[in-house]
């Protein structure tokens, strides 16, 4: 008895596939990062990243139904149907209001997107932009349980544990030397901080640190615009100890110390 092979048509299958490539970028590959890192929630894909891995695949697919006249008119036989509202009997209805989508809503569509873009705006003026803005009062006298008051660490491996928790949880946007070029990072508008940089953590007190890593860029008053990033809040993934443990890795990493909080008079 011959088997009777079921083909999807070029074009379905090629929409498909896009579709198959999209819910990759979007659930599959989030969802590995939580067996890759062993956390609870997923690290999602950035924007900029999807949209260029999208457009790589529509260029691939537009190359590939391109290779033969074959495949290109078979790729483009289903829209050509609807355009011409060939389909006859049942068939037909659906073709009309099909072609009546592309033809009129389609264009509305896209007009209505190019129009949000261009049309001028009126908004009030930008609130003074500040790049470290003033930690609050609740964090303000914290200081790291691991550290002397010479500023030496209290235990060597204390450090080491640091490290490990550091690389599991910040290396993936703030790079294994702290750098800021960790293989997330590369996704994002605004690059994750590079700690080496001494404009950065070289100038905050480690109290600083832990508001910032408890909060996360959400947590950001509205005057640190547009220095807001995508870190997400740790306050719900990780321990006080373990945000302390981290800091003095990110300083021992990063080369360099924490500055000294100013004493009163």
């Amino acid at each position: 008895m011959a088997q009777v092979r079921l083909r999807v048509p070029l074009f379905w299958s090629t929409l498909l596939s896009l579709v198959l490539v999209y819910l990759l970028l979007a659930y599959g590959f989030p969802a590995l990062t939580m067996v890759v890192t062993g956390s609870d929630r997923w690290i999602p894909v950035p924007r900029t990243l999807m949209a260029m891995f999208m457009i790589l695949a529509i260029v691939g697919a537009l190359v590939y139904v391109s290779t033969s006249d074959e495949k290109l008119a078979e790729f483009t036989r289903p829209l050509q149907t609807v355009l011409r509202g060939d389909l006859e009997g049942r068939w037909s209805l659906w073709a009309r209001g099909a072609r009546l989508l592309c033809l009129l809503v389609v264009p509305l569509i896209v007009g209505g997107l190019v129009y949000l873009q261009v049309r001028p705006s009126v908004g009030s003026p930008t609130a003074l932009r500040i790049q470290h803005p003033t930690i609050p009062g609740a964090f303000e006298r914290l200081t790291n349980p691991f550290r002397n008051p010479d500023g030496t660490i209290k235990e060597g491996k204390v450090l080491e544990e640091g490290a490990v928790l550091y690389q599991k949880n910040c290396r993936p946007c703030h790079g294994t030397t702290a750098g800021g070029d960790g293989p997330m990072g590369w996704g994002f508008r605004l690059k994750p901080a590079n700690f080496r940089d001494p404009g950065t953590i070289a100038t905050l007190v480690e109290a600083y640190l832990v508001w910032r890593i408890k909060e996360g860029g959400i947590g950001l008053p509205p005057e640190a615009s547009p220095w807001d990033s995508a870190m997400p809040s740790w306050k719900g993934e990780l321990s006080d100890e373990e945000i302390w443990k981290i800091i003095l890795a990110e300083y021992d990493t990063a080369g360099v110390e924490p500055r000294k909080p100013e004493k009163s008079p």
